[in-house]
């Protein structure tokens, strides 16, 4: 999910847009045991000096890589809720790809190759029959963003109304599948999380006393977790869907990035960092407590928590 806004933009829009990578939507899970960490991240060496990798992680911090290669870069991957098939998006083309979480390159294209668009952000319906993604094209006109359906049963792609010039950054969908979030917001306009009504097709803004984004549902569905501007930080919080009940969760006055809840609920993993060298912490819900594990790889970020 790509940022921008004041301070956020200035902290931020610079390093993803750079690397053409957003805060990837983790897909949507139910309440489960908890497993490995879904991780991008970029290496150097091959085309345009470094390459996007994806990788698992232990929340021990071992690491696997899941894909990587010199002459393709891979970014904003999801897993489906069953474990089975991952989706993500291959750089030259920005395509998105599906295939076996088991072998991902046998993946095949899900969209068609386009000039100047980047397929990104998927997130994974709760039943795993559709993949929920935004195309971002950049015209000289301008960029524009565009929320996507794709249904695994008849390939056909639908659409979304949204503020094509002012949203962004599809994160997550609700356990229940009734909810996307996105975030909404620009240089000169405070960034507010969105919640799409994937029946209705309308949306609505959360209520947040500051700017904030990146938000991710609870596995009950019952709160939000999101990254807000305290200062010149940006720190995890979290709320009921109607923004009410709020708790600041870290105070380490760095930029935390891209939340995800456990599949048990009972932690959530976010990145720390904005520059090259960031780490990814786990916080336990109970305590407050967060600790630390290195990232895999340059400009790292937590995609997703699998479950077991």
């Amino acid at each position: 999910m790509s940022f921008k806004g004041g301070v956020l933009k200035a902290l931020l829009l610079a390093a993803f847009t750079t690397l053409a990578v957003t805060v990837a939507g983790a897909s949507a899970t139910v309440p489960g045991k908890n497993g490995l960490l879904l991780v991008s991240g970029y290496l150097q060496g091959g085309i345009n000096g470094s390459t996007g990798h994806v990788f698992t992680e232990t929340t021990a911090g071992k690491s696997k890589e899941l894909l990587g290669a010199l002459d393709q870069s891979y970014s904003d991957p999801a897993v489906s809720p069953n474990g089975k098939q991952i989706v993500y998006s291959v750089y030259p083309g920005y395509q998105m790809m599906l295939g076996p979480f088991s072998n991902p390159l046998k993946a095949k294209a899900i969209t068609a190759p386009e000039d100047d668009v980047i397929n990104q952000e998927p997130v994974f319906s709760p039943d795993g029959k559709s993949i929920y993604f935004s195309k971002k094209y950049l015209l000289s006109s301008g960029v524009f963003w565009h929320l996507k359906r794709y249904s695994l049963k008849t390939r056909k792609t639908t659409s979304f109304k949204v503020d094509t010039k002012m949203d962004w950054g599809l994160s997550d969908v609700s356990p229940n599948g009734r909810y996307l979030a996105y975030s909404r917001g620009g240089d000169e306009v405070p960034t507010r999380i969105r919640l799409l009504d994937t029946r209705s097709g309308k949306s609505h803004t959360v209520a947040t006393k500051a700017s904030a984004l990146s938000p991710a549902f609870s596995p009950d569905g019952k709160w939000l977790a999101y990254t807000a501007q305290f200062g010149d930080g940006w720190e995890v919080v979290k709320s009921r869907l109607d923004g009410k009940g709020v708790k600041r969760l870290t105070h380490t006055g760095a930029v935390n990035i891209a939340p995800h809840f456990s599949p048990d609920g009972k932690q959530i993993a976010f990145t720390q960092g904005t520059d090259e060298d960031r780490k990814i912490g786990i916080l336990t819900l109970k305590t407050g407590k967060v600790r630390y594990i290195k990232a895999p790889a340059r400009y790292a970020e937590v995609q997703q928590w699998l479950r077991k």
